[in-house]
């Protein structure tokens, strides 16, 4: 990796990320220090918790700086939308590809200690199913990236944990839902490769809002193959929106994960931000 960037005559300088959000002082560091783009090396989890370096009270601590992505995680569904190629190849983008204005998704919850926080993501986003999924698939690693979502995906099918609560997008009234997950979507992948959102764009300005409505094990099971090919939103248990401000209400706590990784329980409100990070793409 390190060799590929110094033959294609890129300066540079890196950091190891040792988890714990060490990747978003790092990012804060390099930008105050006047770098014009962030590399990040990883999977979803990764790019989450450098996009959240970009931020610092809500602002952009250099809004002209840009991202890019060499994809190498266990889930890399966010590259997969933006045809990013894997390892170090991605590395050409920055000398061939083009910029990019991508959305970024704003969500305001309790962590799981009950502390009020404010954090980004870039992806999706999920209250439900999806979190269990995220957790369980950390557990199932040695699988490799597809294969353990998709086992996480089964353990959590055999108990789904339906939640009650409300659903209110943009200025519409709040609406009752008793849902397995309501998912919250910039691009149209998560749960490495399934297409729960196909028609999703990380460029267009709004969020893709899929709730997949309170279902038996054996009707998420019969179910799951059609999550991979998009199928599902034809299915009259599967509501698809599209807003740019939604405030979800639980009754419980079902679990919150945003880009993979879980942040929090209960209430969440989420918000566009259209167009507010330049990033790195190939070329059509």
């Amino acid at each position: 990796m390190l060799a590929r960037a110094r033959a294609l005559g890129i300066a540079f300088e890196y950091e190891w990320s040792r988890g714990g959000e060490t990747a978003t002082s790092f990012v804060r560091q390099a930008l105050r220090a006047g770098a014009t783009t962030i590399v990040a090396v990883g999977g979803d989890g990764t790019v989450n918790d450098v996009i959240n370096g970009f931020f610092i009270d809500e602002e952009l601590i250099k809004p002209d700086a840009a991202l890019a992505i060499v994809p190498f995680g266990s889930s890399n569904d966010l590259t997969r939308a933006l045809g990013i190629p894997a390892s170090a190849a991605a590395l050409d983008v920055l000398r061939n590809g083009r910029q990019i204005a991508v959305d970024v998704g704003r969500a305001e919850y309790l962590d799981l200690l009950g502390r009020p926080r404010v954090k980004y993501f870039m992806n999706n986003a999920d209250v439900g199913i999806g979190a269990r999924i995220a957790l369980g698939a950390q557990r199932h690693k040695m699988l490799g990236g597809s294969l353990a979502f998709f086992a996480a995906a089964l353990q959590a099918i055999v108990d789904p944990q339906p939640w009650q609560g409300t659903l209110a997008l943009d200025d519409g009234a709040p609406e009752a839902v008793n849902a397995v997950t309501v998912v919250i979507a910039l691009g149209p992948y998560t749960g490495g490769g399934m297409r729960i959102a196909p028609g999703a764009k990380l460029d267009d300005g709004m969020f893709d809002v899929v709730t997949i409505d309170a279902l038996s094990s054996g009707e998420l099971l019969a179910n799951l193959p059609s999550i991979y090919t998009g199928a599902h939103l034809s299915h009259p248990a599967v509501h698809h929106a599209r807003a740019q401000a939604i405030r979800i209400e639980t009754g419980g706590a079902p679990r919150l994960e945003m880009d993979g990784e879980v942040a929090g329980a209960g209430s969440v409100a989420f918000r566009m931000l259209a167009g507010r990070i330049p990033m790195w793409v190939p070329r059509p």
